[in-house]
């Protein structure tokens, strides 16, 4: 995906227009659209800035894929958006299975002894 649309779906995860970030960054909205359309070169200079109108960093612009994350940034409204990287919630998860079913096999070893104590 090239920068152009990854600077896109940030700035709709902002609920911010075009002509607005085009303010913020003193460009016509013209010339925005044509940056999230891949029709212009961008210097890096524009990218950091970029960057500051939409709360979030370089790193994010340019690796930005929304099927792995959602970046963190907080809106004119204040509505914050928060970075999950669905690898390590998948790590995470299987951790949290593994921990589940060893507690689950303790709980059953415990049923089994309370049980054969009840007998006796």
């Amino acid at each position: 995906m090239k920068i152009g649309q990854n600077i896109r779906k940030i700035r709709e995860l902002n609920d911010l227009n075009q002509e607005s970030v085009a303010n913020m960054l003193g460009m016509s909205a013209v010339a925005y659209g044509r940056i999230e359309r891949n029709e212009s070169d961008i210097s890096l200079k524009r990218i950091q800035q970029i960057a500051q109108a939409l709360n979030t960093d370089v790193e994010t612009l340019l690796n930005f894929d929304s099927k792995k994350h959602v970046v963190h940034m907080e809106n004119n409204q204040g509505s914050i958006y928060t970075s999950i990287n669905y690898g390590t919630v998948n790590a995470v998860s299987e951790s949290l299975l593994e921990v589940l079913t060893k507690l689950n096999d303790d709980i059953v070893r415990l049923n089994n002894i309370i049980l054969q104590n009840t007998k006796t």
